[in-house]
């Protein structure tokens, strides 16, 4: 049997409890990125496809108001899709950070989600094409994560 000074037992030690943390560590990432790269259930897929047909529906009427209304339930569907894929915070803003981590392609959302703070937030018309333009945008990010 191999006999170790108290020197070499304390080193030995030290050097488990690191390799220990390693492994902790290593599984935790491969963890976290299971849940974030976790498909969506297809039920989940069926929901957010129905209510975007409800969307284009108000999109499709022409009328400036229903523009604005299908904005809003954009928005807040593509929020329920963040929820859905596990996105990390209390906001959607922070939500669609995180997201923009791993799908660097969502930055155009930014810019339909500050149409939809315009609608929300100003009370003020908006432009039937800036409304259009970012119905299309959040369609697009809804493609992009194969919901759509």
């Amino acid at each position: 049997m191999l006999e170790l000074s108290p020197f070499q037992a304390s080193i030995a030690a030290v050097a488990l409890i690191i390799v220990l943390i390693g492994v902790l560590w290593f599984c935790w990432m491969l963890l976290r990125r299971w849940f974030r790269s976790h498909r969506h259930d297809p039920r989940d897929r069926r929901a957010i496809a129905s209510q975007w047909k409800a969307i284009d529906v108000l999109r499709q009427s022409g009328d400036p108001h229903q523009l604005q209304i299908a904005v809003v339930k954009a928005d807040q569907l593509f929020d329920q899709l963040l929820k859905l894929m596990i996105m990390p915070g209390s906001s959607f803003a922070e939500r669609l950070k995180a997201a923009q981590h791993k799908y660097p392609e969502l930055k155009d959302v930014w810019w339909a989600h500050k149409v939809r703070n315009d609608v929300v937030h100003e009370n003020r018309d908006q432009a039937t094409r800036r409304l259009n333009g970012a119905l299309n945008e959040f369609e697009k990010a809804f493609k992009r994560l194969g919901v759509l």
